[in-house]
């Protein structure tokens, strides 16, 4: 039971509460007759409450008392009285006593009494405890909290939050406005916009800045409490700093992206040396048969295919970096697959069971033919090698309606309508981890002398700047099924112009101003037009040309100029020479695709281009037709 305290300067009457009190139970810490004495013995006496009568012996009374033991020791005081004028019972309210007994009393009420003061200190004191345990939980918090009023101003915050808004304590960080933390406008309205909308925001992560400008990194919880009419009251949230987070992640991209660029690399070196080895040894071959006069043709093929896998390897690359040149048309993907069923069969071998399935209803896509073609091709050789003991492969097109956002290998797949395109094969399947690498350039599984580990790597570039998406199931045993999805077109199918690179190249009598930096392309070039006829000026740089057009402006009717050069590029040039004339042809050419030419020059080649290497037959068509045009 409780111990208790009496302070009563009446012993008669001190005597009889002390009776009554052992009577319910209760121990007596101690019995006094003046605040003085009580103060002075009570941090010995280890009492659980006090009863204390307002007017005492001594200079001290009772309400004077009570107050000191409230707020020193944080013990409840019941206040006796038999009688206390207006001004007394106001000073015993302002101590606020756990209780009130008027003498006399009967027994029963004091126990009642003595019961609910000690019931409601407890109360109070589990309170200060859960009230002690928020504020050390929110001042000891490594977690940048905070709680702001409706117009953002900080009212309260923890050290975590002013460290990380760059201030050295709270009472710095108070009064400053968390609408300042934002890095933009645009950021800044997205983020309230969001938050007065779904009242919670959870783990939104976000760029700030602190108090001297620097950018931090958070994750961001924020709840904002409204009034009955709709309006903000209050705003909280934790800060989860995440700037260090982010710096590790960007050193692993960054290794990761090292270890990829040494493969792509090592991978290059080992394709092009390879060819390299072909054509110095048909050069080498060419070299002894001319001074002995044995025929050369089938040396010259040798070399000619050795430079057309180059020129295919360059395309792949340029592929898997999303830098080819593109010539998207709207197609009809069922007539491209049965278009292309015949070239497909023959890529399998004999114990591949080929299934073509073109049931799709709205079929057009826009795409590049060629780059949807290689893509395939590349996905049936992957198949094909898969299936080293036979196997079924099947091809399907088909439409999709895309609901919700579905998962892919480049990223989510927007809500739409799509054409899915799907090889399954029946081989030997994937496991998890082979599976997040297949799209890695020269990543393989096969031998060093079964392809280059490109050919998934392209046609994830070539999907990936087609605007589609890819998606990838395999498993052990039982095969893989790779998806590739583009969105309806919403215009018919265009008939698709193809050019034979054998065809008859067209002559030609006009004169030209060819200016190429490379001697041997420019040496090269000029034979070509040579050959049919035209008559050209060589110049190697813009000066000369310049130069030339000065003094042969009337003779010279078309520009032929490589885009990147010193001092002034081909846009530049061909502004300057239809300057001196106007009606000057303009052709322009470049080894750069055209994605990086906009890169480094910050502009796409406005006139008529012809993109390095390209075939003879089709440069004198293309030369042809610029001067041809009215």
């Amino acid at each position: 039971m409780a111990s208790i305290v009496i302070v009563e300067d009446e012993t008669i009457v001190a005597l009889d509460i002390r009776q009554s009190l052992e009577r319910a139970g209760y121990s007596i810490a101690g019995v006094f007759s003046s605040a003085e004495e009580t103060l002075h013995q009570f941090p010995s006496l280890g009492a659980d409450l006090v009863l204390m009568d307002i007017r005492l012996q001594g200079k001290m009374d009772g309400v004077e008392a009570a107050d000191i033991i409230r707020r020193e020791h944080n013990i409840p005081v019941v206040l006796l009285t038999a009688y206390a004028d207006s001004e007394t019972i106001h000073r015993a309210k302002m101590t606020e006593p756990f209780g009130y007994i008027i003498k006399p009393f009967e027994e029963r009420d004091l126990k009642t009494t003595i019961e609910i003061a000690l019931y409601r200190h407890e109360l109070s004191r589990k309170l200060m405890q859960s009230e002690e345990r928020y504020r050390s939980f929110f001042e000891d918090d490594l977690t940048g909290a905070f709680v702001a009023a409706a117009d953002g101003t900080v009212i309260a915050c923890n050290q975590a939050f002013s460290t990380l808004v760059g201030l050295p304590d709270t009472a710095s960080a108070v009064g400053m406005n968390v609408h300042s933390l934002f890095t933009t406008v645009e950021e800044h309205d997205q983020f309230f916009a969001d938050l007065y909308e779904k009242r919670r925001l959870k783990l939104i992560e976000t760029t700030l800045r602190g108090n001297d400008g620097t950018p931090f990194s958070v994750l961001a919880n924020v709840v904002a409490d409204f009034s009955r009419q709709g309006d903000v009251t209050e705003i909280k949230g934790y800060l989860i700093d995440t700037t260090e987070r982010r710096h590790l992640e960007q050193q692993l991209r960054q290794s990761q992206k090292m270890e990829a660029i040494g493969r792509l690399a090592g991978g290059i070196a080992h394709d092009f040396n390879n060819l390299l080895t072909v054509i110095i040894g048909y050069t080498s071959m060419i070299k002894d048969k001319v001074t002995t006069g044995k025929p050369v043709e089938r040396d010259l093929e040798g070399i000619q295919n050795a430079a057309k896998k180059a020129t295919s390897l360059t395309k792949q690359l340029l592929a898997f970096s999303k830098r080819q040149i593109l010539n998207p048309t709207v197609l009809n993907i069922n007539e491209l697959l049965r278009d292309l069923e015949k070239i497909l069969r023959r890529l399998l071998t004999e114990d591949i069971v080929l299934h073509l399935y073109t049931e799709t209803t709205r079929p057009h896509i826009l795409i590049d033919p060629s780059q949807i073609e290689q893509a395939l091709i590349n996905l049936v050789v992957n198949a094909r090698d898969a299936m080293p003991n036979g196997g079924k492969l099947d091809i399907e097109s088909r439409n999709i309606v895309v609901e919700s956002p579905e998962a892919s290998i480049n990223s989510d797949v927007p809500v739409g309508a799509y054409v899915k395109i799907s090889v399954t094969d029946t081989g030997m399947g994937m496991k998890p981890e082979t599976l997040s690498k297949i799209f890695e350039p020269f990543y393989t599984t096969k031998g060093g002398d079964k392809g280059t580990g490109l050919g998934l790597s392209t046609v994830f570039g070539i999907v990936e700047q087609s605007r589609g998406y890819i998606q990838v199931k395999s498993e052990i045993s039982k095969g893989s099924a790779f998806s590739l999805l583009f969105p309806v077109a919403r215009f018919e199918a265009q008939e698709i112009s193809k050019v034979s690179d054998a065809a008859q190249a067209p002559t030609g009598h006009e004169t030209i101003l060819l200016v190429e930096d490379e001697d041997a392309v420019r040496s090269l070039v000029s034979r070509l037009l040579t050959m049919k006829g035209y008559r050209v000026y060589e110049a190697s740089n813009p000066g000369e040309a310049l130069l030339i057009c000065e003094q042969h402006v009337d003779e010279i009717e078309l520009l032929i100029s490589d885009i990147v050069m010193p001092h002034m590029d081909g846009h530049g040039l061909a502004d300057r020479l239809r300057a001196l004339k106007p009606t000057l042809k303009i052709l322009l050419m470049s080894g750069y695709p055209a994605h990086t030419l906009r890169d480094k020059m910050h502009s796409v080649p406005s006139h008529p281009f012809i993109q390095k290497p390209f075939e003879p037959n089709l440069f004198i068509q293309k030369v042809r037709e610029v001067l041809d045009q009215g």
